[in-house]
């Protein structure tokens, strides 16, 4: 169970920032915001980075864990 929950945890950040993408999308291209949406592609890359590392990071963490226990 909890060797599954790295990755569903991802999922559920990644879904969000998906919807969060689709909206700013959306909003931007009807108000031709080309700057800030250029800044929120960069950030959001960032972001998504970040999570992965820390997804493979927690996953190691637990697999060492549950080695132990």
């Amino acid at each position: 169970m909890l060797m599954n929950w790295p990755s569903s945890f991802s999922f559920i950040i990644f879904f969000f920032f998906v919807l969060v993408d689709v909206v700013l999308l959306l909003s931007f291209y009807f108000n031709f915001f080309f700057i800030l949406f250029y800044l929120y592609i960069y950030i959001y890359i960032l972001v998504l980075v970040l999570v992965v590392l820390l997804d493979v990071f927690l996953f190691i963490v637990f697999d060492i864990v549950l080695d132990i226990v």
